[in-house]
């Protein structure tokens, strides 16, 4: 469901037949994609309700998708299942109501290292690292151009069940099965 928040009204109901697992909207408020049960990507036009995209089959994730994440450019959108893989999708343009049905946007990579389902995903928010957690407790960084992985943390003794780099840069939060939220610097961090 799409809110709007001043009114508090719901102002678009998507359905999919399997759950929704996971959503994302994008940086300018046009497209909204879920995650669903079902191994599948969908992305909505917000104003229209129209399906511009069903991301899935070959080369698709084959198990469930369980997070979502627009990269800050708008056109590419990031997905990570219980595969325990990554993908990044660039989606097709143009979108809305042209072509008559949804597209199929292309798979450019797969990030592949987890040893066990992929849980939450993210991109910084300059787009230069691809931000991962996993059921295998580890957190990874990924090189979105390579699709290789840069850096792996440890410290969670449980599922990293979710990944939030900060909007500013240097920051990035984890949560995790362990009853543990974590605050991590990965730059000169000048905090009170």
């Amino acid at each position: 469901r799409l809110w709007d928040i001043e009114s508090g009204q719901c102002v678009l109901t998507l359905a999919i037949e399997d759950g929704v697992t996971t959503v994302a909207i994008s940086p300018d408020n046009q497209l909204v994609a879920a995650g669903s049960l079902d191994k599948s990507v969908r992305v909505w036009d917000t104003t229209t309700g129209f399906l511009v995209e069903r991301l899935e089959g070959d080369p698709g994730h084959k198990d469930s998708v369980y997070s979502v994440a627009f990269a800050p450019n708008g056109k590419d959108l990031v997905s990570g299942s219980l595969d325990k893989t990554i993908r990044m999708w660039e989606l097709t343009p143009p979108r809305g109501l042209a072509g008559g049905g949804p597209k199929g946007g292309k798979c450019v990579k797969i990030f592949e290292g987890h040893k066990d389902f992929v849980l939450s995903v993210a991109l910084t928010p300059d787009g230069a690292w691809v931000m991962s957690g996993s059921k295998d407790r580890g957190v990874q960084f990924w090189d979105p151009q390579t699709g290789e992985a840069q850096l792996m943390l440890q410290g969670h003794k449980n599922s990293v069940i979710s990944v939030a780099p900060s909007p500013t840069g240097n920051l990035f939060a984890t949560g995790s099965g362990d009853t543990r939220a974590r605050i991590w610097s990965y730059g000169p961090y000048r905090g009170q």
